[in-house]
């Protein structure tokens, strides 16, 4: 007695496998491009932590920088928040240039906005930067982040807590 697939299971097999492909494939698709949106948050997330765990273990203030033409976002050591003076100063006093680490963000990700709970009428953090103290802390902050499709992404950074939260709609700082 020989045993084997009749023709009809194997056509009823073939028809089950299509129509799950056939389900899978626009959330597969759908997962597949929204996964740049979720790659830049963890590259900004990654830098944010490493920028602030940099502060805590060397004792010396952070300043995350953001050029938003070129997709890129650093973070450097800062003496103190009076250096500044509403000047980038991306040099020491040796002349070299004190960039820790550097991300470039996915193409077709931007960083849409960026808030900050205590942040003044005249303080822009896109243009001004993060301060990270030298503990680590840094005030409650919010970074808007989209992609092509309008996809959107928030980053909120909690003062004391190294966790950032990703979210995806933003309902303010309470």
């Amino acid at each position: 007695m020989q045993r084997g697939f009749t023709l009809l299971e194997l056509l009823i097999v073939c028809l089950l496998i299509t129509i799950s492909l056939a389900i899978s494939i626009p959330t597969l698709r759908s997962s597949l491009l929204t996964d740049q949106l979720a790659a830049g948050s963890r590259k900004v997330i990654s830098l944010l932590t490493s920028a602030r765990g940099r502060a805590a273990r060397d004792g010396v203030p952070q300043l995350i920088s953001f050029d938003l033409s070129e997709r890129k976002i650093w973070y450097e050591a800062v003496p103190d928040r009076e250096s500044l003076d509403g000047e980038e100063n991306t040099e020491e006093t040796d002349g070299t240039v004190s960039v820790r680490s550097q991300i470039l963000l996915p193409e077709g990700i931007r960083i849409e906005e960026i808030s900050q709970a205590g942040g003044g009428d005249d303080y822009d953090p896109l243009k001004d930067g993060l301060w990270v103290s030298k503990q680590g802390y840094m005030d409650k902050t919010f970074i808007r982040l989209s992609d092509e499709d309008n996809e959107t992404l928030y980053l909120l950074i909690m003062p004391f807590f190294f966790d950032i939260a990703v979210k995806e709609e933003f309902l303010g700082f309470d």
